[in-house]
């Protein structure tokens, strides 16, 4: 018998391939042009020839890759969906394109789940954890970036993901916070912004936001990253990194929405339970089952292990 169709999982996981081959090639894209930008290593005739060629010839020939390779992602999603529809596949009722573990990443949890097919409070405490990394102060005490830039302790691969952004980068990378910040005031009010819904969109958002801006690795590693910071409570930081990754996933399967678009997204995300909060027992559970004022406070729950190698310093973050 012959077989008419798609297998859709397949088309999605090709398109998260694609979407993620787009954003590798911007980012090194990114990278160079930081290097070029600085242009402290590298003077004279050569030097001025040699970035005018990356800029009028190889940086246009990488967008012109990057921009394929999306349009193709998006190709193969809507190629999935609509095969999807006519099928009449249900994909379970949850929205693989938020959720840990669909098109956006690998699964985290092949143990047994709930009964809704998401992972448990208890395995989301568990796995979403990360080791602790060693800190540094950034800017440097001689970084002429501490005129304008507050010093303050983050982890050493913090510190190396942000010496690696040109002056521009930078001043996006700060714009994505302080709008993860306002958007999340705006959208769930909170007087407290930890471990409620306010923490949810803001985390989630933030990361959209930086996948959209400098690609999803670099995103995953920073986000990452920050998490290693020592001494963060167990339940704080599983939510944080589940939340992370829902915003990555989101980012992925929406390559070109603008950052309003994004905004709704995730907080739909939030409404839906997509995301996590903590709860009264400080456990994560779905942000659709604790009300804002049922949400716990992690403050002073101690730090757990991050013993799961598919989240420890050296795997999750690149070198």
């Amino acid at each position: 018998m012959a077989f008419y169709g798609a297998d859709i999982e397949q088309l999605k996981q090709l398109s998260k391939s694609l979407a993620g081959g787009s954003e590798k090639i911007s980012g090194k894209a990114r990278e160079i042009d930081a290097q070029i930008t600085k242009g402290s290593f590298w003077h004279g005739q050569d030097a001025k020839q040699f970035s005018a060629d990356w800029h009028g010839r190889f940086r246009p020939l990488l967008e012109k890759a990057s921009h394929g390779l999306a349009e193709a992602s998006k190709s193969a999603l809507k190629n999935a969906d609509e095969q999807e529809k006519s099928s009449g596949a249900s994909g379970g009722g949850i929205n693989t394109m938020a959720v840990p573990g669909g098109p956006g990443l690998a699964p985290q949890s092949p143990e047994p789940q709930s009964p809704d097919g998401r992972p448990t409070p208890q395995e989301i405490l568990e796995k979403y954890q990360v080791s602790d990394a060693e800190t540094t102060e950034w800017p440097g005490d001689w970084d002429p970036l501490r005129f304008v830039v507050d010093q303050r302790t983050v982890t050493e691969k913090e510190a190396d993901l942000l010496n690696g952004l040109g002056p521009i980068e930078l001043n996006d990378f700060k714009g994505i916070h302080d709008d993860a910040f306002s958007e999340a005031d705006a959208r769930f009010p909170s007087t407290d912004r930890n471990d409620d819904h306010n923490d949810a969109f803001r985390h989630a958002y933030w990361n959209a936001l930086m996948t959209r801006e400098f690609g999803v690795e670099w995103a995953e590693d920073y986000a990452t990253a920050h998490e290693q910071l020592p001494g963060n409570p167990g339940p704080r930081e599983a939510m944080d990194l589940y939340n992370n990754e829902v915003g990555r996933n989101i980012a992925a399967a929406h390559p070109d929405a603008s950052p309003e678009e994004l905004a709704g997204l995730v907080e739909e995300a939030v409404r839906k339970g997509d995301t996590v909060v903590v709860g009264e027992d400080l456990l994560p559970h779905p942000s659709n089952e604790i009300g804002p004022e049922q949400t716990g406070d992690a403050g002073n729950a101690p730090p757990a292990d991050g013993h799961d190698p598919e989240f420890n310093d050296e795997s999750r973050t690149t070198s």
